[in-house]
C-alpha cells in the first residue's frame, strides 16, 4: 500500500514539473504567461487594379508583427531626443511632413508613407532597396540618437513590448539580442505596419473604377493629365500614380549638390538630376513639392510644367522636350485650375482617418 501511494505521489510531481516546465516556456523571464508562440498570418487586402504586393520570405507579415509596428511607429520609446517616426510621418500630412534639414543643411521633402507595399525601392534616390531595411538608419545620431543600453533597458522592463516582441517574433527575452538582432526586428514590425498603410478609396480611385463622378472641371483636368496636352500620365498613371521610376524633369539647368538626385547614389553620369517618382495619393495634403520642397503650393508645380521647365538640364527627360513641348505646356489659366482640381481628386481622406493606423498609444 505505501509503495502504491509513492508512486501516486511521485506520479504528481512529475505532471507538476511537467507543467511547470510548459508554462514556463511560454512566459518572460519574469514568469509571465504568454501562452503559446502561434503568430497570425496578415494578409493585405489588395485593391481593385493593384497588382499584387511582395512579401518577403524573411519577413512575413503577421497579426502581431503589425500590431507590434505600430505601437513602435508612434513611441519615442526608439530615441533619446523624443522623436518617434510620427514626427517625420504625420497622419493628417498623408504620413509625411513638410520639410527636414539634415546635418549636411540639405532641405529634404518627406515622402509620405502610403502604398509602400508595392515601391521597388525607397528615399529619393532609391538609395535603399528594401523597406525591411529602409529605418534602420533612424536610429543614427541624425534622427533617434538612439542610446543602445537604455534601449535593450526601456523595451524589456515596459509593462507592454516584452509580450509584444515575443508573441510577434518569439522573442523570450529582448536582453538576449545583439543590438544589431534588436534594431532588425524593430524594423521589420515597423515595415509589416507600413505595407499596411494603403490608400486606394480618392475620388479618382472611385471614378476610374466607375464608383463616383467628377465635376466638369476636374474632367477636364483630367483630359490634359492623361493626353499628350499635359502628358502627366507617362509617370503619374495607374491607380498607384507613379511608374515607380526614376526622371530628371528639368528642375534645374546645372543640378549640384543634393539636386543632383540618383548619381549621388549610383556615380552614373545618366543618373544625374534624376529622382524617384513620388505617388500622387494625397497630393493635396503633402505640400511642399519636389525632392527639395521649392515650391510651396501645387499651382507653383503646375506653372513650372507649364512655363519654366529647364530644358537644357542634362539627362532631361525626353517627354520634356517633344515637339510642341519645348517651351513647357502653354496651359491657359483656366486649364490650369482644371488639372489643379484633377490633382485634388487623389486626396484620400479615409486614409488618414482610417482607425488603423491612429496612435494606439
Amino acid at each position: 500500500m505505501r509503495l502504491k501511494n509513492y508512486y501516486l505521489v511521485l506520479g504528481v510531481l512529475v505532471a507538476i514539473v511537467l507543467l511547470f516546465a510548459c508554462r514556463k516556456k511560454d512566459s518572460d523571464p519574469q514568469g509571465n504567461d504568454w501562452g503559446p508562440y502561434n503568430p497570425t498570418p496578415y494578409t493585405i487586402d489588395v485593391p481593385e487594379g493593384f497588382p499584387e504586393p511582395v512579401i518577403p520570405e524573411f519577413n512575413k507579415m503577421t497579426v502581431e508583427g503589425v500590431n507590434l509596428g505600430r505601437y513602435l511607429y508612434y513611441d519615442n520609446i526608439l530615441s533619446s531626443n523624443g522623436l518617434s517616426c510620427n514626427s517625420c510621418h504625420i497622419r493628417s500630412l498623408s504620413f509625411s511632413k513638410q520639410l527636414f534639414v539634415t546635418l549636411a543643411g540639405e532641405t529634404k521633402s518627406i515622402p509620405p508613407h502610403v502604398n509602400l507595399a508595392w515601391n521597388p525601392d525607397f528615399n529619393w534616390t532609391g538609395s535603399e532597396p528594401v523597406l525591411d531595411n529602409l529605418c534602420l538608419g533612424d536610429f543614427e545620431p541624425e534622427f533617434f540618437n538612439t542610446n543602445k543600453d537604455s534601449l535593450f533597458s526601456r523595451l524589456s522592463k515596459s509593462s507592454i513590448y516584452p509580450e509584444k516582441f515575443y508573441k510577434a517574433f518569439g522573442i523570450e527575452d529582448i536582453n538576449k539580442l545583439s543590438y544589431a538582432e534588436l534594431k532588425q526586428k524593430i524594423v521589420y514590425a515597423i515595415s509589416q505596419f507600413m505595407r499596411t498603410m494603403v490608400s486606394s478609396n480618392s475620388k479618382y480611385n472611385k471614378f476610374i473604377h466607375h464608383q463616383a463622378m467628377m465635376t466638369p472641371s476636374e474632367i477636364r483636368g483630367f483630359n490634359i493629365f492623361f493626353t499628350e496636352k499635359g502628358d502627366c500620365f507617362h509617370c503619374h498613371g495607374g491607380d498607384l500614380t507613379t511608374d515607380n521610376s526614376f526622371h530628371n524633369t528639368g528642375l534645374d539647368a546645372n543640378p549640384t549638390s543634393f539636386n543632383m538626385g540618383r548619381y549621388n547614389y549610383t556615380g552614373n553620369p545618366n543618373d544625374i538630376g534624376k529622382f524617384s517618382t513620388p505617388t500622387l495619393i494625397n497630393i493635396e495634403l503633402t505640400a511642399p513639392y519636389m525632392h527639395d520642397g521649392r515650391f510651396q503650393t501645387l499651382e507653383e508645380v503646375i506653372e513650372f510644367y507649364n512655363s519654366g521647365v529647364h530644358n537644357t538640364s542634362p539627362n532631361i527627360d525626353p517627354i520634356m522636350t517633344k515637339p510642341g513641348k519645348e517651351y513647357g505646356l502653354g496651359l491657359t489659366p483656366m486649364e490650369k485650375a482644371d488639372l489643379l482640381n484633377f490633382l485634388k481628386t487623389f486626396t484620400d481622406t479615409s486614409f488618414i482617418n482610417n482607425p488603423a493606423y491612429f496612435n494606439p498609444l
